[in-house]
C-alpha cells in the first residue's frame, strides 16, 4: 500500500469516524491551500492539531485528499440520480450540472481557488487528472447504453475524456456562471451530435 493510499484510507475512517473532519475539506475549499495554515483547519475544522496531524501528514495531504473527496461525493450523488434520466440528453444535463456546474459553484466560493483549479502542485494535478479519468469513464458508462451509432468503447471514452476535459477548461476560463452555461450547451450540442 502507497503513502497516499494509506492516509486517503485514514482520511477517509477518520472522517467516517469523525464528522467534523469534514469541515476541512469546507475550509480548504473556502481559503485554498496557500492561504490555510494547517492551526487554522484544525481551529476551524473544530478539532485540535494533533488530531488533524493524526489524519494529514501536511497540506498537500490535505489538498489531495480533498479533491478526492469532492470526486467521490459526486459519484455517490450522480448515481442516486442518474438512473431516473432515461434519455442521453436527460443523463448528460445532469453529468453537466453535478460534475461542471456545482463545482464552479463551489470554487466561486472560495477566497482562493487557484489552488483548487490547478491542484497547488503535482500531488495535486495527479489527483485532478485521476479524478477527470473517473468523471470520463462514468460518462461513458451511463451514455453507453443510449449511443445509436456503433462505436467502439475507445472511441467513446475518448469522446468523453474530451467533453470533461474542455468543460473543465470552460469552467477554468469563463467569467461568470452564466457564461459557463452558454457555452457547455454549445459544447453538448456538438457531443450529443456524434451520438445521435
Amino acid at each position: 500500500m502507497t503513502q497516499l493510499s494509506g492516509t486517503l484510507g485514514l482520511i477517509h475512517l477518520l472522517m467516517a469516524a469523525d464528522a467534523e473532519l469534514a469541515l476541512v475539506e469546507e475550509v480548504v475549499l473556502y481559503l485554498g491551500k496557500a492561504k490555510a495554515k494547517f492551526g487554522d483547519i484544525a481551529r476551524e475544522a473544530g478539532v485540535s492539531r494533533p488530531t488533524l496531524y493524526a489524519a494529514f501528514e501536511d497540506k498537500n495531504a490535505i489538498m489531495v485528499a480533498t479533491i478526492h473527496h469532492v470526486a467521490d461525493q459526486f459519484l455517490e450523488g450522480i448515481k442516486r440520480e442518474i438512473a431516473d434520466k432515461l434519455t442521453l440528453e436527460d443523463r448528460l444535463i445532469l453529468f453537466i450540472k453535478m460534475a461542471i456546474i456545482e463545482p464552479y459553484q463551489l470554487i466561486q466560493q472560495s477566497e482562493d481557488a487557484a489552488d483548487i483549479l490547478s491542484g497547488h502542485n503535482d500531488e495535486g494535478r495527479k489527483a485532478i487528472r485521476e479524478t477527470l479519468e473517473i468523471k470520463a469513464l462514468f460518462l461513458k458508462d451511463v451514455l453507453s447504453p443510449f449511443i445509436t451509432k456503433p462505436m467502439e468503447d475507445d472511441i467513446l471514452l475518448n469522446y468523453c475524456r474530451t467533453f470533461v476535459l474542455a468543460s473543465l477548461g470552460l469552467k477554468n476560463t469563463v467569467a461568470n456562471e452564466e457564461e459557463l452555461q452558454q457555452n457547455l450547451a454549445v459544447l453538448a450540442e456538438l457531443f450529443l451530435a456524434h451520438f445521435t
